[in-house]
């Protein structure tokens, strides 16, 4: 089964980033989406000093979804180094890009980068690898994952899953970072991301079983005395949650708050939910339905 459902699924894969998906004239379902919020860290002393001189960075999260969550549906957790307009170590507004998802399955889904991404291009979020972590997920249990990431050799590390009896790391030593969007902000900075996405290639009715629930994320950095973590968040400090403030470009990083979480795409469907937690008061529910 898996190895069908691995060929198929790389006809529905598209752009994770601020790419809007199209319409489905036929039954008036989105063509694709991707549900993603994105946070920003960019005033934090350490990591000022960090994004002169990048190395080894991480995200960690936990995620949860229910007993109806479809095979179709891919989610996971972003971490991106956002060079800026003013002064980049390499190219002007370059973003590099280490995303990496699930299917609860078990199989780990996560975008490479191309040669023409280390000259300055930016690509579409076409190729993709595939690692088998042999394990079934089960629904109503927290799991944890983390990327590591070198944005030093714009290199993947490795994925680590925790939870449910699970702890097991693959190394991705070597892979390269994407490069997907020219992102025009003044600064640079770091973004972390939650996300669900999901296409009509494989779920053309749309049929229920869409959600999953994020809580407790974490950015770290590789500073000279170890791993300092710079960002910690569990949804408790928002309510809802809103669009990027672009007035004009570039865009202004003073004009946006550190540490809320935002749309990342005008499709994206995102709910702080009370429901459903693993700890505090909240989670961040990312929904991959289709529907407008």
């Amino acid at each position: 089964m898996k190895p069908l459902f691995i060929l198929t699924l790389t006809l529905l894969l598209v752009a994770c980033e601020t790419e809007s998906s199209s319409d489905n004239p036929e039954n008036g379902l989105l063509e694709s989406i991707t549900s993603a919020s994105v946070a920003f860290v960019y005033s934090d002393a350490q990591l000022k000093t960090f994004l002169e001189e990048p190395s080894l960075a991480f995200i960690s999260g936990h995620f949860q979804f229910g007993e109806d969550l479809a095979p179709d549906v891919i989610f996971g957790l972003d971490i991106e180094h956002l060079e800026g307009i003013n002064e980049p170590i390499r190219f002007e507004g370059a973003d590099w890009m280490a995303l990496a998802g699930f299917t609860r399955d078990g199989i780990l889904w996560f975008p490479i980068g191309s040669p023409e991404n280390l000259e300055g291009t930016p690509t579409p979020t076409e190729k993709w690898e595939i690692r088998d972590f042999e394990v079934e997920l089960q629904p109503n249990v927290w799991y944890k994952m983390t990327i590591v990431c070198d944005f030093e050799n714009l290199e993947f590390v490795s994925v680590r899953l925790e939870g449910d009896s699970i702890d097991k790391t693959v190394s991705l030593s070597g892979l390269p970072l994407e490069y997907p969007n020219y992102a025009p902000f003044d600064d640079a900075s770091l973004t972390g991301y939650t996300f669900a996405l999901r296409g009509t290639e494989f779920a053309p009715d749309n049929k229920p079983g869409f959600d999953v629930y994020f809580d407790d994320i974490q950015i770290g950095i590789q500073t000279p005395s170890g791993f300092e973590v710079i960002f910690t968040d569990g949804f408790e400090n928002q309510v809802s949650v809103t669009e990027i403030p672009i007035a004009n470009i570039p865009i202004p990083l003073e004009n946006i708050d550190e540490y809320k979480w935002y749309l990342e795409n005008e499709d994206a469907k995102l709910e702080i939910s009370t429901a459903i937690k693993l700890s505090g008061n909240a989670s961040l529910k990312c929904s991959a339905n289709l529907e407008r």
